[in-house]
């Protein structure tokens, strides 16, 4: 096999799909002793000011902060094409105090005259939830939650205005877009959610439909029936062996229907709520192609999943190891594993939990009946 004219697709549909399609117009014992009374005063001063800095803390868990960014967005010719920087702001939620947060069914109440709920997400690895809202004209409403996390931000680019807001008495920021587009930002820095609204619409009043937004009826997401298709075709699989405090917190999964006519892929991630802790689990259909057709080559699929791999060189990384009689490779926070006869690779993650306790996970992965 050339590593010259090895292509391969692995992990080609994500969470970003979903993303892309709903939003369409871009988007961290000390022992006290005897002590003089002065410095028990003292102490006590401290320890009063640490409590209401942590009480600070425990009532802010989330705040907004915004950057400048830049895209650089190429249009292509037949001859020539040219390459433009539109400058815009990212609107980071950035976590005060490392909790973990329940996404619950929190969503606007209050639904704009005419639209209806056409798309609801399945909420993802990283916390978030797209709704999608639409009309009979065909405009659009695109509601999202964050729970505050190093992935979590809201892009908007070709700023035409900008007003700081408030949302139920929470700072917020309204953007108008050049081409009439509205994105409306703001945050629950109490219960650690972020928010954004996106509309195309100029008649919805986004404020109103924001400060709506609170605790409902649970949601069924759009696509859970291709969910329970794709874990059909792939098996339902699970670790049979977790660290004390794990349990199972959400899956994604994505048919062949859904993903073309070879691939599908099942989400799985475990969480450990009183330290906040992960542990992420994926398995997904792969081809590898040569230019000598397919090929079932494991150790190349398994590469593709561990970090330090270098296609052009042929360079991995990683120790080789066995899982369940399949070949695998392993480093301190990944795991993957590969079965070529049925053309499924595995891949199991965590900087909380790693080494030989990671590989323990692994090894009890287990398909259900």
């Amino acid at each position: 096999m050339k590593e010259k004219r090895l292509l391969i697709a692995l992990g080609s549909v994500n969470d970003k799909f979903i993303e892309e399609m709903y939003e369409p117009h871009t988007e961290e014992k000390k022992t006290i002793g005897h002590y003089s009374s002065r410095r028990l005063w003292l102490i006590a001063a401290i320890i009063a000011l640490m409590l209401f800095l942590m009480g600070s803390a425990i009532t802010a868990l989330v705040t907004m902060r915004v950057e400048t960014v830049k895209v650089n967005v190429q249009n292509g010719g037949n001859q020539t094409s040219s390459s433009h920087s539109h400058e815009g702001e990212r609107v980071n939620f950035d976590e005060v105090q490392d909790v973990f947060i329940e996404l619950g069914s929190y969503y606007p109440q209050e639904t704009p005259d005419g639209y209806t709920m056409t798309f609801v997400s399945d909420p993802s690895a990283q916390q978030d939830q797209i709704i999608r809202y639409e009309n009979e004209a065909g405009d659009w409403l695109t509601f999202r939650i964050y729970i505050a996390h190093e992935a979590s931000a809201v892009e908007v680019y070709n700023i035409e205005k900008k007003t700081d807001v408030s949302i139920n008495g929470r700072s917020g920021i309204l953007y108008e877009q050049t081409e009439g587009d509205r994105v409306l930002v703001w945050a629950d820095e109490k219960n650690g959610y972020g928010f954004s609204l996106r509309a195309e619409d100029a008649s919805v009043d986004l404020i109103v439909m924001a400060e709506s937004t609170a605790e409902g009826e649970a949601l069924t997401p759009t696509y859970a029936e291709q969910k329970e298709k794709a874990i059909q075709q792939l098996g339902d699989y699970s670790p049979t062996y977790l660290p004390d405090g794990f349990e199972e917190q959400g899956v994604q999964a994505s048919p062949l229907e859904d993903g073309g006519d070879w691939y599908s892929y099942v989400r799985k991630w475990y969480v450990n709520k009183a330290d906040n802790t992960q542990i992420y689990l994926e398995y997904e259909t792969y081809r590898i192609i040569t230019e000598d057709g397919y090929t079932d080559d494991a150790k190349t699929a398994c590469s593709f999943l561990i970090p330090g791999y270098d296609i052009l060189r042929g360079q991995t990384a990683g120790e080789e190891i066995e899982i369940n009689g399949l070949f695998g490779i392993a480093t301190n926070c990944d795991i993957a594993w590969a079965d070529p006869e049925n053309h499924v690779v595995y891949h199991l993650h965590s900087e909380d939990v790693m080494g030989e306790e990671l590989l323990r996970v692994a090894q009890s992965m287990l398909k259900k009946d």
